[in-house]
């Protein structure tokens, strides 16, 4: 039960309980496109886990985070049931995070995230975190379902001084073909600049 209030304040429905068409989406991008092996990776919006659980199985050393303390519990009994004990152990973590006031430690390789630029009020927290979590060449992979929201959150990207490229992909769920945007954010910054 959530009080109005709170409900007003951040929509507290368990929108992560859902197997988003853009995670499945990511996690396809992270095993068969991307080279994530070694490096290391923070999840933001874990939900159900699984861009997490394809970047451990890639080869990467990840951190998972959610806002909502009952998607981590889902998404780290996923990553247990979905990868060997020894890749769950070495290279998967579970965090709590709110992006608006991250306080996670250290920087990254890749942030990723599915389905997560879908209000305005994040936009700015989200490139904030970009800005402060990325390494100097690091890069963000995140795919959305080609909202227009989607296309305002690329403006700002680029307004923020990074580079980014932009694509679409089909993923086929059902009789039905989806499309997904998806969104590659390089931080060009130096440790200098």
């Amino acid at each position: 039960r959530v009080s109005p209030e709170l409900f007003s304040l951040d929509e507290r429905l368990p929108y992560w309980a859902d197997l988003w068409t853009s995670s499945i989406d990511l996690a396809d991008w992270l095993l068969k496109a991307q080279e994530v092996a070694g490096k290391r990776v923070l999840e933001l919006g874990s939900g159900l886990g699984l861009a997490g659980i394809a970047a451990a199985r890639a080869g990467s050393q990840v951190t998972m985070t959610d806002y909502e303390t009952d998607a981590l519990l889902f998404a780290r009994y996923n990553a247990l049931t979905n990868l060997p004990v020894d890749t769950f152990q070495k290279r998967v973590r579970c965090a709590p995070m709110d992006w608006r006031a991250p306080d996670i430690a250290g920087k990254f390789d890749v942030i990723i995230g599915a389905d997560i630029i879908y209000e305005r009020r994040n936009f700015l927290p989200i490139l904030s975190l970009l800005q402060t979590r990325l390494v100097p060449g690091g890069c963000a992979l995140l795919t959305e379902p080609d909202r227009a929201i989607g296309r305002e959150f690329l403006d700002a990207v680029q307004d923020h001084g990074f580079l980014a490229r932009h694509s679409y992909s089909t993923v086929i769920r059902g009789n039905r073909e989806q499309r997904v945007s998806r969104l590659q954010v390089q931080n060009e910054r130096t440790e200098k600049s």
